[in-house]
Parts: structure tokens; C-alpha cells; sequence
């Protein structure tokens, strides 16, 4: 079975034309089980930046209709390409034809993506070609995004297995409560499995952890390289785009399915210092995205590497 996680951005209406509804927050899931393929459609909702950042931090492909040439689809076309997410398709609308979405993404990412009016099947069929390399090999790395109790059933996590796979009755460290935890039980579109893949998106009950413990970011993993810190030093690149200097000051940070509160503390060179009141959970060379939501133009400060 292919699994694919598509981030669709500025058309909630292509969301619901793709997969069918299922869970809500301020990120609205789709999902479509066809053929040997599983999709998992993501959608901010409002355009909220912060919830924005960590469907952009976490998808395989893009799906991005292109609407007035507005902040917010600037933003998106920014993160996409700070993030590398260079498989995906740029949806024409009355506002922009290829030739415009082409001249506006020119030097970005999104100029690799295909270029399609808004046509369901043909977006399925395209999306059936893109084959992201997956890690089977590694100890396992669940990144949650839900969480709720069920009657009868216990405390159930929704995420993503980032690599390696998660077998039935394994036994997990959780952080950053640090918490050992076993797997009861793991579903895929609502059918019981034994082990699900790095890629897969799964329903995983959980004994041994409370719902405030399974908060969205929180990580279940067996790998020694995933740590909690709440200082960290980060090699940053400024996007060309954020209109100020990198300062110290209170800003926030995308790292995975956490957007956190943090402090600039130290600035130098290419580095910068960031410090916060909540732990930081993450791997040596993990991806962030710095925002600075009170900004008047562009929020997106720029990505870091840790």
C-alpha cells in the first residue's frame, strides 16, 4: 500500500472534492483510500499561519490553487520553498494562468510542480506518481497530530510515522513527557493492523499516557537521536523576503507538528541561539521555520537547521 500526506493550500473546496472529511481542528483532514494508494489531505483552516507551518513541515507533496495574489499565497509559495517540498501541483485559476504562476514561482520550488486546472481525477492520477523515499530501517518516530479518548478503547493518538514501522504491543518512549507507553492497538481508514510503515498515517490507542500528554508535536519513538531541549542553536538562513534584520526577541518556531513560543537570544554569523518556556522536541538536523507573527509584510522569518 502508497501512502502520500498532500498539504492543500487556498481551495478548501479541492480538499473535499479529493477525500472525504475527517478530523477538525484548525487543520481539517481528507482522506481517500483508492486503488493501492491511501491519501491524506490536509487544509488550514482560515489560513492560520501557525497550523499552516506545521502541514508544510510534515506533507510529501503540495497542492496549491492559485487565487489573488494575496500575502497568505505568498507566505505558502515561501514556506513550500524554505522547505524543500518540491513535489506538488500548482492549480490555475481565473487569477493566474500558467504563464503568470510560472513567472511567479519561477526561482522557488513551486516551479517544479505541475501546472492543472482543477480537475479531481487528473489531480488523483498525478498524485499517484509521486514516489517519496521512505526509512523502514530506522527505529520507529510517530509525530502526533490529534488526540482524544474513546470509550472502551483508551486514549487514541492520530499522527504520522515519520520512519521505521510501529508494531502492535511495541513499547514507546514518549516525549516530551517522558513516558513509557505501549501500543494497544494501531488502525489505518478505520482497519485494524498489526504494523503500519514509515509514511502511514495512524490511529494509535495508547496505554501508559493521558490526552494532555498527547498533545499535537508530541513524539513516540524508540530512536535515540530524538531529544527535548528548550535551548537549541540553530544554523538559520533569513529569507530574502522578511523585510527586517534578524534580532534577539520573542518571535515563534515550526519544528515538525510544534509551533512554539521562543526567545532570540543570541545572534551571530549564521546562527542563531532560540530559548523557550516549553521543551523543544526534536532530531540533530531538523528543519524549522522562524515566524514573526506581528510582522506587517511577509511573517516568515526564515528556516534553520538544528
Amino acid at each position: 500500500m502508497h501512502h502520500l500526506t498532500v498539504g492543500v493550500f487556498h481551495d478548501e473546496a479541492i480538499s473535499r472534492e479529493l477525500g472525504k472529511k475527517g478530523t477538525e481542528s484548525d487543520i481539517v483532514m481528507f482522506n481517500r483510500k483508492m486503488d493501492d494508494y491511501i491519501f491524506t489531505f490536509m487544509s488550514p483552516v482560515a489560513d492560520k499561519l501557525s497550523a499552516k507551518s506545521q502541514i508544510i513541515s510534515t506533507i510529501d507533496a503540495a497542492v496549491v490553487a492559485f487565487s489573488q495574489m494575496t500575502r497568505e499565497l505568498g507566505e505558502t509559495i515561501l514556506m513550500l520553498d524554505l522547505m524543500g517540498v518540491r513535489d506538488g501541483i500548482a492549480i490555475t485559476t481565473p487569477y493566474a494562468t500558467p504563464d503568470q504562476i510560472a513567472a511567479i514561482t519561477r526561482t522557488t520550488a513551486i516551479n517544479s510542480y505541475k501546472v492543472e486546472p482543477n480537475n479531481p481525477g487528473r489531480l488523483l492520477e498525478l498524485l499517484k506518481t509521486i514516489d517519496p523515499k521512505r526509512d523502514n530501517i530506522s527505529p520507529p518516530v510517530i509525530v502526533v497530530d490529534h488526540s482524544f479518548s474513546v470509550k472502551g478503547v483508551g486514549e487514541v493518538m492520530l499522527g504520522f510515522v515519520k520512519q521505521g514501522v510501529v508494531r502492535k504491543y511495541d513499547k514507546l518512549n514518549l516525549l516530551p513527557a517522558n513516558k513509557e507507553v505501549i501500543v494497544r492497538s494501531i488502525q489505518i481508514q478505520d482497519e485494524d493492523w498489526e504494523t503500519a510503515d514509515a509514511g502511514t498515517r495512524v490511529g494509535l490507542a495508547i496505554k501508559g499516557a493521558n490526552i494532555d500528554e498527547l498533545g499535537r508535536g508530541s513524539v513516540l519513538t524508540t530512536s535515540p537521536d530524538i531529544t527535548v531541549d528548550s535551548k537549541l542553536k540553530v544554523n538559520f538562513e533569513k529569507s530574502t523576503f522578511y523585510a527586517e534584520e534578524v534580532r534577539q526577541g520573542s518571535f515563534h518556531a515550526t519544528i515538525g507538528m510544534q509551533t512554539i513560543p521562543i526567545t532570540i537570544s543570541e545572534v551571530g554569523g549564521n546562527s542563531i541561539v532560540i530559548d523557550s518556556a516549553k521543551p523543544i522536541v526534536h532530531a540533530t538536523r531538523d528543519m524549522l521555520l522562524l515566524l514573526d507573527l506581528n510582522a506587517k509584510r511577509t511573517r516568515i522569518i526564515g528556516k534553520g537547521t538544528v
